[in-house]
């Protein structure tokens, strides 16, 4: 009898074992989980962000941070209240802009309390101006994420939000408009299981040649000369397992043609006025090389041309834009002269140093 019940308790033990160190498991996964990762989807995350947005405007120039407090309505679960601080970032646009890009940087015992990991920042970008045009400029320029997320697995990551301006009593500050967050470099490597390397300069022999060929042929095909290897100009370099030399990863895409800012331009060195015009920065590579590395772009072709109808918020004049101009990267690379003359020739023709 005593034996009996011993057998009849024991699948049952085994069971509460399972249970409890599946839940432990959900409990340490749950601890890993970035912010970022929790709240991605295809649809636009409520956020509200809670500061003195008088006073951080007047801190422009010193980019010192002021107090803030995030409020995210996630797809699906509670509220989340998050503390935290902002402070402007960027250059030109500080001059520029009524809404300058904001640096946010939550507390880390607010995330872990939530059961997020400590990767606690980002950027956020939103418009520069008041009016639906500077909001389409946003939602062009993620567009642009977005499309070198179908070109190399090595990206930022982006979140589409509609931010909510208010004072920290509530109140609103601003209209609400469709911003987005990018991710920090230090949840990339996180992610990546990469390295970080922020030197001053960096090495031309540092850099793997065919990474950077694949973003040198991006950002022609965004018609974006904003971005310079040596100095790291809108270039994060990272070490990746499998990867002898460094790859190079764009970001901020608001002066190129994709976009198509009001504000934007082409470094005066190029003396080419409009930013729709495309000017190739790569350096020199063979036939052979160009030819391997577009080859995920022709891949890719349909997906990229479908691309601009799924982004929420772009009006049809926004689309029609991006994809005429995607359309006109294809017309260069799927006609051997173009190619030669505005690409593989057109080589190492870098403006001076912004």
């Amino acid at each position: 009898m005593r034996e009996g019940n011993t057998n009849s308790i024991r699948p049952m033990l085994r069971t509460v074992i399972v249970t409890l160190m599946l839940v432990l498991s959900l409990a340490a996964t749950g601890q890993e989980r970035s912010l970022l990762s929790f709240i991605a989807t295809d649809s636009a995350i409520d956020v509200q962000l809670l500061i003195d947005w008088r006073t951080l405007h007047k801190s422009k120039s010193t980019r010192a941070y002021q107090p803030a407090e995030l409020v995210i309505q996630p797809t699906q679960g509670a509220e989340l209240k998050l503390k935290g601080k902002v402070r402007v970032r960027g250059r030109h646009r500080l001059d520029i802009c009524s809404f300058p890009p904001i640096k946010l940087k939550l507390d880390k015992s607010s995330l872990t309390r939530h059961g997020f990991s400590e990767l606690n920042e980002f950027d956020i970008v939103h418009r520069c101006q008041s009016g639906d045009q500077y909001e389409q400029f946003i939602l062009r320029e993620l567009l642009a994420y977005k499309l070198y997320e179908l070109i190399s697995p090595v990206h930022l990551k982006s979140q589409l939000i509609r931010l909510h301006y208010s004072y920290p009593d509530g109140t609103k500050a601003h209209q609400s408009s469709y911003a987005f967050l990018v991710e920090d470099k230090e949840e990339l490597v996180s992610r990546l299981g990469a390295r970080h390397y922020k030197p001053s300069l960096v090495s031309r022999g540092a850099i793997d040649r065919m990474e950077l060929l694949r973003v040198a042929l991006f950002q022609f095909m965004i018609g974006n000369t904003d971005w310079y290897i040596l100095n790291r100009h809108n270039l994060e370099f990272v070490g990746i397992p499998g990867h002898n030399l460094l790859v190079p990863i764009p970001y901020d895409f608001d002066y190129s043609g994709l976009v198509d800012a009001t504000y934007a331009a082409h470094h005066e060195s190029l003396e080419v006025q409009d930013v729709t015009i495309r000017y190739y920065q790569g350096w020199c590579h063979s036939e052979e090389e160009v030819e391997a590395a577009l080859q995920v772009f022709r891949e890719q072709k349909l997906r990229m041309l479908a691309l601009p109808e799924t982004i929420l918020g772009l009006n049809e004049r926004s689309v029609k834009h991006a994809v005429n101009f995607l359309n006109g990267f294809y017309s260069v690379i799927e006609n051997p002269q173009k190619l030669r003359n505005q690409i593989i020739r057109h080589c190492d023709m870098w403006p001076v140093q912004p």
